[in-house]
């Protein structure tokens, strides 16, 4: 009876933990849009009158004449939504573009270097506009944002050339990316399924192997691991290009398939970057602490409260970032906010003394292996009793 109480207040936990979240969520997609108007009359400083038509901006002046055209394009970016407006005068030349909506964070946001790369297309002409990334995609972690301003650019472009000038634009080359990182990917989750049943010294070569594969590849080469606000993102509908994130997608899948058939994912046993560091930190100190059963699952619960405030403040405001309180970028780009630059010092204390206690008490996405498993025991136990039925 005991047991069967637990299951009913865990299951009513969930349900308000969804119907509160999917509420932030409801609300923060209602909320009053992004200002266009004043973008474009920064592009058009002598603009008075803008008229609405098919989604493009007519632009004229105080006398009435036309002078250009603007529209807006989005696109997902890194940590969400992002849209632009594109400003083109009567020449068919870009006049400007403006950010007018965007999620990144601000650290990650300036090392982009946006504004350098949307001067590039100043004066050019609408059908010969060059989407050329190659040139400012130096931050790691960027090519999904740059990808984003590039697809939003272009979707402005495109209403104005078919609005103001009857011309249909192809679409800019955008070729599908299959490179290291994502066969890493690939031979990560693949080792953690084939070794997930082997015992012995060879699971533990392998698993090592693998830690460290992922530490330098996913952390410190490409700074790609599994965050919050990824899957904030995601759920809140925004989804990054998949012919630029294949890496992504694998690890959600790895992640989400092996939690619910193995009862603990291969990502972050196998191939998630900073549960490897807290391991190489371990081999230092000892690790000689092991927490009583009771403080990890008292952390459970403090842990399930942190990442639906982190989800339900994101939801809430629109901006999946606010959900990353992970210490990743301070670790693997150098680039965290205090609070991330605080969390990392103390998660690499406590693992010279504790096996990794990041992962064990307050990784967010240790709940949502628990979440996933819940959710295949409770469709289990329906099938049982529709069964014994």
């Amino acid at each position: 009876m005991g047991q069967k109480s637990s299951r009913n207040l865990r299951l009513f936990a969930y349900v308000v933990a969804v119907a509160a979240l999917a509420a932030a969520l409801w609300y923060g997609r209602t909320r009053t849009a992004a200002d266009i108007e004043g973008p474009i009359h920064e592009i058009f400083p002598g603009a008075t009158t803008l008229v609405l038509e098919r989604g493009v901006y007519h632009v004229f002046d105080e006398s009435e004449r036309p002078v250009g055209w603007a529209a807006t394009g989005s696109a997902s970016g890194y940590g969400g939504p992002m849209v632009l407006v594109t400003g083109i005068d009567t020449l068919g030349e870009v006049v400007d573009i403006r950010v007018v909506e965007q999620r990144e964070t601000p650290i990650f946001w300036r090392m982009v270097k946006v504004p350098e790369f949307l001067a590039t297309l100043r004066g050019q002409s609408y059908d010969e506009v060059t989407y050329d990334i190659d040139d400012v995609d130096w931050v790691t972690g960027a090519t999904i944002s740059l990808g984003a301003i590039v697809t939003s650019t272009h979707a402005s472009v495109v209403k104005v050339a078919g609005e103001a000038f009857d011309v249909r634009l192809p679409a800019p080359p955008r070729s599908f990316e299959f490179g290291l990182l994502e066969i890493v990917v690939l031979m990560l989750l693949l080792t953690g399924v084939l070794v997930h049943r082997l015992r012995g010294p060879n699971r533990h070569r392998l698993r090592w192997a693998a830690q460290v594969t992922g530490l330098v590849v996913l952390g410190f080469w490409k700074d790609s691991p599994i965050t919050l606000a990824k899957i904030a993102a995601l759920l809140s509908g925004y989804f990054p290009d998949p012919r630029t994130s294949v890496a992504l997608y694998l690890l959600l899948a790895g992640f989400s398939v092996t939690s619910m058939l193995f009862g603990r994912n291969v990502y972050c046993l196998y191939a998630c970057p900073f549960g490897a560091a807290q391991r190489v930190v371990g081999i230092i100190g000892g690790k000689g602490i092991k927490l009583p059963g009771w403080t990890i699952r008292f952390m459970e619960a403090v842990r399930g409260v942190i990442v639906f405030a982190a989800l339900f403040l994101a939801f809430l405001t629109l901006t999946p970032t606010l959900a990353s309180y992970e210490p990743f970028a301070a670790l693997f780009s150098l680039r965290g906010t205090t609070l991330q630059w605080l969390l990392l010092f103390l998660v690499m204390v406590a693992s010279l003394m504790i096996a990794t206690p990041w992962c064990n008490l307050f990784c967010p996405m240790r709940t949502i292996e628990i979440a996933l498993q819940d959710v295949k025991r409770g469709v289990r136990r329906s099938k049982g009793a529709l069964a014994d039925e």
